[in-house]
Order: structure tokens, then C-alpha cells, then sequence
């Protein structure tokens, strides 16, 4: 301490003392932005969103972008607006000084005058009590708005009113122009002046009312406050104890935020006032009026210097330095006494004690020495420069160079060693000081250029150079066994966190993570936004910070060690980090903040005012264009909506299918972060990818119905719950129409019906033709075939005339033989005659002429044998055993001359005179063609001598017998078994 003492004391003489003021994060609109003008007199942010501004020039609706104004042209009675309310209807209420009440609906003004019941002139206050009930402050008394109209409030005297507000707990507070200030409640007013009262003037210039319901009261000479009935004057800075107030706002960090008329603004928070001036950022100290958004920005509304906004707090910067121009802050440190030092790449050096920077006019360098880093050590601070090393301790000043012992005149770095020795990382390797001279440490890799170093947790000395990371163990510098492999170049930046994890920064390649002997490359594709990594700095928040050649970010380190995942917030210039580029190890953390070095001063941030902006950006469709193009949807001829402009249940022809869709994210935070993904359902299911174009086209869409589905993301990374939605349809040509169709179907059907009727009564008359014509037929070819089946039937008797003329004559002729043999030859030639004719008379005797029924025909043969041959069938019996089978004449005379042979021999030769017999004759079907036919007896059977005369020639029957059997495809074989059998194989055609 009796080091840091001196080292104080030497700064003071060698200095004089320049400050610097905070600057604090505020952004700026003016004419050149698209303000109206200069002189903003009330603020009011609106349900959706929208910032409404009251101008001399108009009102004005603000987006964050671009300003669109209301005049007289649009029905603004004047542009002397003095007040602004949103209620609680979300109806915007506009208060004039020369022109009385309006409210405006979104599309137009409606006036509030002496018709409905304001007799005033000028309106400079409006509010709206718990119950609803909306509140005038004017200049000849106080009004409610009731269901009848404004009605003037007889509690209360006919004074010119400058302020009213209302409190939940149902207070009444109006303040006058020249007579104090007035409380309601109930039945009971109480009157407060600077006569009774603490009040520090009469002339009440703004009210307002704090979430603990405390009412703070503006007048023109002062603060005051009031809780219940007790009112007490608060006491601001010494120079501005008699300010004039114009406006009240609270921020969402319990701050009251109060406008002075000349001399910028004051933020209370409940302790003590912070004053903001043009030295803070403010571009005038004349404020007029004051409003919070939803986002937790304040707005100020200047006198000829137009709107401002205060945002993200938490950064606040020193870059405005007097005879110091762009002071680029590359070193930073803190010593035990809690003093900041920094240092400049120009050699200039500062120290800040109790928020005071003062820059020393002496330095122990010369001029244009640039300060890479500090050491601050119990006995001295140490000065890493482009000119050596500086130790300043005790009124005294050593400077270390290449004379003693450095390897390079760059020193980037410096670490106290486990063994109290000082390591320095230099242009040409690690060097350590061994009593007044430093010795460069031996290294494997030749020459290097150390840019950092650092002793961790356990000891250990760590360097990261050009040619990657090194370790110093026994005396030399060494690549660690657990990182060889990894070719990292430029490290140049060295941190560890609370949990000994170590980080390195490689630029161009990401971060090196080194978990004991385990190392992770960090990359883009763990999440890393950018891999040009100039430094790393672990906070004891456990949060990492990034240095990067575009920004500064903030990781998790619980979620980098565990999972590998690079979450991280991002910090650039409209998130509030206005330093542009942090320089090299420019990093530090102090108690109440974290500092960094950067290309433009120094700034710091504040942890505990840090908050993500989690309210999503309100998304407006605001416009919808046919082909590109700005579209008159009422000259077109369809509905719209008076207060956007779109067109309601827009449905199109077919030749109108390219829509163009203009939206727009309100987020007053940071409208340039804003972030979109869309898609058109019905035509794509999958969100676009996302993007911050503000437009979306879709061209030669189909006829059908879809929906425009938008969703928007804020500079924090919330999206909107719910898409917005707006639902269109491109109608079919006609006839793509349903109603179409279904006429087209209708007459399609009924054509075809009318046709099949037709058809079927085309049908019906030719039917009946063909019915007339096929009975006509019909009866021609039944009397054709009747006198077919008798010419048939006289030609089938004829022929059984002329065959019973030949057995007449046959039996002429065997009268005149004698000759038995010839006898018996005419016989059996008689028999074959007749079963001839037989059949011919079977036929003429029939219907059917074309089959013969065999067992009738068999019949019939063996009843003329028998009475031929004078046989009886009492003695010999006649079995028939034939299924009912017919077949064509050629067949039956076939089989009956076969049969008549076989039946004839048995009836001649198989029984004696008067012996009894049986004849038995069976067919038998096999299938469909093939048959067999037995005629067998029980006579005396054949002679031993037949089988022997039958080779050597057969008798005419059974010549004739053979023959006939060939005729129908088969043969005949002869038995002697007990009898004669004679079994007949032939094929009847089907």
C-alpha cells in the first residue's frame, strides 16, 4: 500500500488533471431523419406499438425507421399540440393550446369542442382514473368525459390547469399555472401552495405518479413529492435546485427520470440523482418531454434538437477527452488501491479514482510509445510498451530494453511467476527477469513472438505465440504433449475461469479450450458467430468474454464446459457497445463493472442493468402490392380496412396471381436487428430461412386459398408467439369454378341422359321390329321345319313301304325255293330288310327324326326275330339291359343289323327244339364316345370247330358283322363261356 501511495504521488506531480464525463448510450432524430420538427412536446407509445410524437409541425407516428405525420390536411384542427394519452380503450387523446380536445381513430380526428362540452381553448393535461373515467386538465378548469360528454368538474375552481394525473388509490391531482397544486379525494380538497406548503413554486409544470403511488410534482423552480397528504420539496443537486421541470417518465429499473427545461435530465433512483447533459451524449440540455417504452427505452423530446432515446444502460462510455483526439485504449488494470490505470497505442496514460479520469500530462516514455498491457504487483506497476519494459515504484522509473537482456524491444505481456520472477511475452520469445537483466527461455521451435502469457491456478506459466501454445517447464519453453497436433497460430490471448478451465484465442482459427488434458477447438460450428478471435477474458460471472474484429461477445461458460455449445449474447453498437473494436487483452473486471479497452475510449458494463429486450417486435403487414407495384386497392373496386390500408377478403381472378407483401417488426430497441421468416400456406409448408428483408413476392400462384404467415424476431432473439396472418384467394377462371362445374356436370348428365333416354327408345323400337321380324321368322322357319319333318316322315315311310315290298317279295321269292340252305338264306336276308325298315318306320312314326331310341329299337328287332323264327320269349327269355342313349340313324341301322346277326344266329344255333334259354343283350357307356354292346346266351355255345373256320373264312353274317363293327370304329370278339358271347367295342360320335 505505501507503493501504490507513492506511485500516486509521483502521478500527481507529473500531471494535470483533465476529466472526461460518462457518455451514455443515446440515439438521435432530427429533420434528416424524417422528424417534422425539431420541437417534440409529448410522447405516447401506443398499443401496437408506434411512437406518437407531438410536433409544432404536426403529429407525427414513429416506427423506429421512418415517421409518418399528420397535418391539417389529414384533419388535425392544430398543430400547437401540448399533450398526448393513450387510454385505457387504447384511443389516442390529443390535447392542443389553441384548439381544444381531438381523438384520433387511427384514420381520422374527431374534435372535442363546446358541442360536447369542453368550453376551452388549451388542453395541457389528460388522464384516466381506475375507474375508466378520462381526465382534462385545461385553462378554465377541469373536465370528465361522461356518456353526455365532457362535463366540467364543480369540485375544483375555474383556474388555468396545467397538469392533472390520477393515483389507484383514487386521488384527484390537477396543478395550476399560478395558484399550486390541488388534491380530490372523495369529497375532501386539499390545497397546496408555496405559501402552506413545501411546494417550491405555484406554477405546477408536471405530475406524475410512481408504482408505490408516491406523486411527483414538477414546478417551475423545483422537485417536490408527495405521499398521502404529507407534501415535502426534494432537494436536487446544488445547481440545479430551482430548475424548471417540463416532464416525468420511470424507467423499468424503478428510476425517475426527470426533463429540465435548460439543463438535461435527472435519473433518481431513490438514493441519489444522476445528471445528464450534453457532455453525457445528450445532443441539448433542453428537454420537453419524457416517455418509456415497452422495451425499457426512454425517449426524450427535445426544444429544436428533436427526439433522442436513452438505451441499453449497462454500457456506459468515456471517449470525449479534451486535447485527446480517437484515444485508442490498449491497456487496462486495476491495483490493489483500486485505482484504474490505462494506457493509449499514442503512450498516453490515465488513472480513475471515485469515477474521475485524469489524463497525466508526463509520461516516463516518450511520445507515440504504445502501452500493450499493465501488471500491477505489491511493490510496483509494471508497463508492457513497444519500448520495453517500465517499472514505476516509489518516485522512481526503471526501463528495461534490449540492453538488458530483452529479446525485443515489443513487450505484449507480463506475469508474475510462482517463484516471484516476472515472465514477460515479447516480439522475439518469453524472457524471464533474473535480478536486473531478463534472460530469453530456450524453445524447441527456434525464434518466436510471444503475444500473451499467464500463470494459471496451479502455477503453470502459459505463452501463446505465432506458432502456437507453449508451457515453461524447467527453464525452457515447451509445446504441451496434450496440444501437439493442433498447428494453432497467432495466440494472442490467454484467460482461465473460475473452474481452472484454460481458454486460448487463435485468431482466424476460434477458441482453444483445455479441460486438464483434454482440448476443444471452438468453431463456427459450435455456434462461434465470428472465429477472428482477438481476445478472451473469463469473468468470475462464469461468463466468457469474445473480443472480436467485429464485435464483443458474452458465452456461457457452464454450457461451453458441459455441452460444447457456444451460446453467447452478441454486443455491437445497436445493442449499446459503441467502442467498435476492443483492442488487444483491453479486458478487465473491477467489483461494480467489466472495462474494456477499445478503438475509440474506454467502456464500461454495468452486469446488474443488463436485460434482454424479451418483447418480440409487433408485426405490421403494410402493404400488399398486385405485380410490385403500389396498389389503389379502392380504385380497383375492392374492400379495404380504412386504418391499414389492406385489402379485406381480398379475392382475385386468376390473371392477378402475383402478390408482393411489405411488412415491418416494431422494435424500437434495435429496428435493424429485426429478423423475419415467412411462408404462404397453401402454397409451401417450410418457413423461409431467416432473414431481415422486409418483403416477401410470390408470382403465378395457382387459383385457391392461402394465408400469409409471418413471424418476427427482436435484436435479443424472441420471436412473436402467434404469426401474423392474412388470408387471400385467387379465384379459378370460369370454367375452373365449382358452380361451373356443376352446371358443366349438370348438362353433361343431362345430355347423356337424354341421349341414353333416346337410345333407349331407339332401342325400344327396334326391339320391337326385331320382334316382329323374329316371330315373323320364327313362324317361317316352324312351318318350314314342320314340312321338313313331314316330307322327312313320308320319305322315311316310303322307304318302309318299299323295304316291306322287298321282304313281300323276298317272301314271294322263298315260296318257290326248295332248297333249304336257300330257304334259310332268304330268312335272314328277310330279317335284315326288316330291321331296316323297322327303323324307317320308328321315324316317320316320331316327332324326333333325327335320334332313334336304341332300347326301343333293340326291342322292336328281337320282338320281329322271334316271330320270324318262331321262338317264343316264354322259352327263351329276352334281358335288355340299354340306358336311355339316342343316336343318329346311320349309327342305329348300324347297330341294328349288328344286333339282328347276333340275335338271329342265337335264336338258330344256341338251343335244341324246346329247350329253354335266356338271350341277353346290355350296353354299356364308358364315356362320352366309347361303347361296348353284348348280346350273350346260355345255349350249347359255339362249335369246336369256329374259331378255326373263322380264320380260314368267316360266314356272310359274320363278314357282315365285321363290317359293320369297322363302320363304327371298333371290333367285335366272340366267347364260348357258357354260352355264346359276342361283345361288340365301337365309338359313337358325340
Amino acid at each position: 500500500m505505501h507503493c501504490l501511495r507513492a506511485i500516486l504521488f509521483l502521478c500527481l506531480l507529473l500531471t494535470t488533471a483533465v476529466g472526461a464525463a460518462q457518455q451514455y448510450n443515446i440515439r438521435s432524430w432530427t429533420l434528416e431523419q424524417g422528424l417534422p420538427q425539431s420541437q417534440v412536446m409529448a410522447i405516447q407509445q401506443d398499443h401496437e406499438g408506434f411512437l406518437w410524437l407531438a410536433t409544432r409541425a404536426g403529429l407525427s407516428r414513429f416506427n423506429g425507421t421512418d415517421f409518418t405525420t399528420y397535418t391539417k390536411e389529414e384533419g388535425l384542427s392544430s398543430h400547437n399540440i401540448s399533450t398526448l394519452f393513450l387510454d385505457s380503450r387504447h384511443r389516442l387523446w390529443v390535447g392542443t393550446t389553441d384548439a381544444g380536445l381531438l381523438l384520433f381513430n387511427g384514420v381520422s380526428f374527431q374534435p372535442y369542442g363546446q358541442e360536447q362540452g369542453v368550453g376551452a381553448k388549451a388542453v395541457r393535461g389528460i388522464t384516466e382514473d381506475k375507474a375508466g373515467k378520462l381526465w382534462l386538465a385545461t385553462d378554465n378548469g377541469v373536465y370528465s368525459l361522461a356518456r353526455e360528454g365532457m362535463l366540467k368538474y364543480a369540485s375544483l375552481p375555474d383556474l388555468n390547469y396545467t397538469a392533472v394525473t390520477a393515483t389507484p388509490t383514487g386521488e384527484l391531482w390537477a396543478g395550476t399555472a399560478d395558484n399550486g397544486l390541488y388534491r380530490v379525494k372523495g369529497s375532501q380538497t386539499t390545497h397546496f401552495t408555496a405559501g402552506n406548503s413545501e411546494l417550491p413554486s405555484n406554477h405546477i409544470t408536471a405530475l406524475s405518479v410512481s408504482k408505490s403511488h408516491e406523486v411527483w410534482i414538477g414546478t417551475a423552480k423545483g422537485l417536490a413529492q408527495a405521499e398521502q397528504t404529507t407534501l415535502s420539496r426534494v432537494q436536487l443537486p446544488q445547481h440545479l435546485d430551482s430548475s424548471r421541470i417540463t416532464s416525468f417518465t420511470s424507467d423499468h429499473y424503478n428510476n425517475l427520470w426527470v426533463g429540465l427545461q435548460r439543463n438535461g435530465l435527472l435519473k433518481y433512483n431513490g438514493d441519489s440523482f444522476t445528471h445528464i447533459t450534453r457532455n453525457g451524449g445528450l445532443r441539448t440540455n433542453r428537454i420537453t418531454a419524457l416517455s418509456t417504452d415497452k422495451e425499457g427505452n426512454v425517449w426524450i423530446g427535445t426544444n429544436g434538437y428533436g427526439l433522442q432515446q436513452h438505451m441499453a444502460p449497462w454500457f456506459v462510455h468515456f471517449f470525449e477527452f479534451p486535447n485527446l483526439t480517437e484515444p485508442r485504449v490498449t491497456a487496462i488494470a486495476q491495483d490493489r488501491n483500486g485505482t484504474l490505470w490505462l494506457g493509449t497505442d499514442e503512450g498516453e496514460l490515465a488513472k480513475m479514482e471515485q469515477h474521475n479520469l485524469t489524463w497525466l500530462s508526463r509520461k516516463p516514455w516518450p511520445q507515440g510509445t504504445t502501452v500493450y498491457s499493465f501488471l500491477p504487483t505489491p511493490e510496483a506497476l509494471w508497463a508492457c510498451t513497444s519500448n520495453g519494459v517500465w517499472r514505476l515504484a516509489q518516485q522512481t522509473t526503471t526501463h528495461y530494453s534490449t540492453a538488458e537482456g530483452l529479446p525485443s524491444l515489443d513487450v505484449y505481456q507480463a506475469t508474475a511467476g510462482p517463484d516471484g520472477q516476472l515472465y514477460l511475452a515479447t516480439g522475439g520469445g518469453v524472457a524471464v527477469l533474473q535480478g536486473s537483466t531478463f534472460r530469453l527461455l530456450p524453445s524447441p521451435e527456434g525464434t518466436l513472438k510471444a503475444n500473451s502469457i499467464l500463470r494459471d491456478s496451479k502455477g503453470r506459466i502459459w505463452a501463446g505465440g505465432d506458432k502456437g501454445i507453449f508451457r515453461v517447464e524447467r527453464g525452457q519453453v515447451v509445446q504441451p504433449p496434450e496440444l501437439q497436433g493442433l498447428h494453432l497460430t497467432e495466440v494472442r490471448s490467454i484467460t482461465e475461469d473460475k473452474k481452472g478451465v484454460l481458454y486460448f484465442a487463435a485468431f482466424n482459427t476460434g477458441i482453444l479450450m483445455l479441460q486438464g488434458t483434454k482440448a476443444t477447438l471452438v468453431t463456427a460450428a459450435e455456434g462461434l458467430p465470428s472465429e477472428a478471435v482477438k481476445s478472451v477474458y473469463a469473468d468470475s460471472a462464469d461468463n466468457l468474454w469474445v473480443a472480436t474484429s467485429r464485435n464483443v461477445l458474452k458465452a456461457r461458460l457452464p454450457a461451453l464446459r458441459q455441452e460444447g455449445a457456444f451460446n453467447h449474447r452478441s454486443y455491437s453498437g445497436p445493442s449499446g457497445f459503441r467502442g467498435m473494436e476492443v483492442c488487444d487483452n483491453a479486458m478487465l473486471q473491477t467489483q461494480e463493472a467489466v472495462w474494456f479497452g477499445t478503438t475509440k475510449g474506454l467502456t464500461k458494463y454495468l452486469p446488474g442493468l443488463d436485460r434482454r429486450n424479451k418483447v418480440p417486435p409487433r408485426l405490421t403487414l403494410t402493404e400488399v402490392l398486385l405485380y410490385s407495384r403500389p396498389t389503389d386497392w379502392e380504385a380497383l373496386g375492392y374492400a379495404y380496412d380504412s386504418l391499414t390500408g389492406l385489402p379485406v377478403n381480398l379475392r382475385l381472378p386468376h390473371t392477378q396471381n402475383h402478390l408482393a407483401f411489405n411488412f415491418q417488426g416494431i422494435c424500437l430497441s434495435a429496428p435493424e436487428q429485426v429478423k423475419y421468416k415467412y411462408r404462404l400456406v397453401g402454397y409451401e409448408d417450410a418457413w423461409s430461412p431467416v432473414t431481415s428483408r422486409s418483403f416477401s413476392t410470390y408470382a403465378n400462384l395457382s387459383p385457391g386459398t392461402y394465408t400469409f404467415e409471418l413471424m418476427g424476431q427482436n435484436n435479443d432473439g424472441y420471436w412473436t408467439p402467434q404469426p401474423l396472418t392474412y388470408t387471400f384467394s385467387i379465384v379459378p377462371p370460369i370454367w375452373r369454378r365449382e358452380w361451373f362445374i356443376g352446371v358443366l356436370l349438370v348438362v353433361i348428365a343431362g345430355t347423356i341422359l337424354s341421349v341414353v333416354r333416346l337410345r333407349e327408345r331407339s332401342l325400344v323400337k327396334m326391339n320391337s321390329l326385331l320382334e316382329l321380324k323374329v316371330n315373323h321368322r320364327t313362324r317361317l322357319l316352324e312351318r318350314q321345319n314342320r314340312e321338313k319333318e313331314i316330307l322327312l316322315q313320308e320319305i322315311h315311310h316310303r322307304v318302309k313301304n318299299n323295304l316291306q315290298i322287298v321282304i313281300s317279295l323276298l317272301n314271294l321269292q322263298a315260296r318257290h325255293v326248295e332248297d333249304p340252305s336257300a330257304q334259310e338264306v332268304m330268312k335272314a336276308l328277310r330279317s335284315r330288310v326288316r330291321s331296316m325298315s323297322l327303323l324307317h318306320e320308328r321315324l316317320y312314326q316320331h316327332s324326333n327324326l333325327e335320334h332313334i331310341n336304341l332300347e326301343d329299337y333293340f326291342i322292336e328287332i328281337c320282338e320281329s326275330l322271334y316271330a320270324s323264327y318262331g321262338v317264343s320269349m316264354d322259352r327263351i327269355a329276352l334281358e335288355l339291359d340299354v340306358p336311355d342313349i339316342k343316336v343318329d340313324v346311320d349309327s342305329a341301322i348300324t347297330l341294328g343289323l349288328i344286333v339282328n346277326e347276333l340275335v338271329s344266329n342265337t335264336l338258330k344255333y344256341a338251343f335244341q327244339e324246346g329247350e329253354h334259354g335266356v338271350l341277353r343283350i346290355e350296353l354299356i357307356r364308358h364315356d362320352e364316345v366309347q361303347y361296348t354292346l353284348t348280346v350273350s346266351d346260355n345255349g350249347r355255345g359255339l362249335p369246336e370247330d369256329f374259331f378255326l373256320k373263322q380264320q380260314k373264312g368267316q360266314s356272310f353274317g359274320l363278314k357282315l358283322v365285321q363290317s359293320l363293327s369297322k363302320k363304327l370304329e371298333g371290333n367285335i370278339r366272340f366267347y364260348n363261356n357258357n354260352g355264346t358271347k359276342s361283345i361288340l367295342y365301337f365309338v359313337l360320335p358325340s
